[in-house]
């Protein structure tokens, strides 16, 4: 694990940036989720809450590892995401009213981080990163591989 830290610390800066607001917005989802399992109790199986825990971390650690296949599986599942709280953001303001205005600011949050993940993931310099380390991965298994 020292090898994708190690790239990680000496990645550009939108790069971390990506990661990041990643991090936070899955954080901020299992805040979101904690806070709805709060004001209204049994509204998740804990089994719902175990895969919302696994998928969040598997996407953060496939994207840790710099495989730009996982760049773009992160930037569908944010744009899922980012749906998913902006239906509950429009259902809650146009026809319940702001009866829980925190439910509210945690859904706009989410929505907030994983929108600047998704755009530092998009941006050129974080493609070109993913794709340099996904050719040079390549080429070290090629050299291992014909020796």
């Amino acid at each position: 694990m020292a090898l994708p830290l190690l790239t990680f610390l000496k990645s550009p800066q939108p790069v971390r940036n990506a990661v990041g607001y990643l991090l936070g917005g899955w954080l901020s989802s299992y805040a979101f989720v904690a806070h709805i399992e709060w004001l209204f109790p049994g509204r998740f199986t804990q089994a719902n809450i175990l895969r919302l825990l696994v998928v969040g971390i598997g996407i953060c650690y496939c994207v840790l590892r710099f495989k730009a296949w996982a760049r773009k599986m992160c930037i569908f599942f944010n744009l899922g995401v980012i749906g998913v709280n902006v239906m509950f953001l429009i259902a809650r303001v146009s026809a319940l009213g702001l009866t829980s205005p925190g439910l509210t600011v945690h859904a706009l949050i989410s929505c907030i981080l994983f929108g600047y993940s998704t755009f530092y993931l998009i941006h050129p310099e974080t493609a070109s990163f993913f794709k340099e380390l996904e050719a040079k991965a390549k080429a070290d298994s090629d050299a291992s591989a014909s020796s």
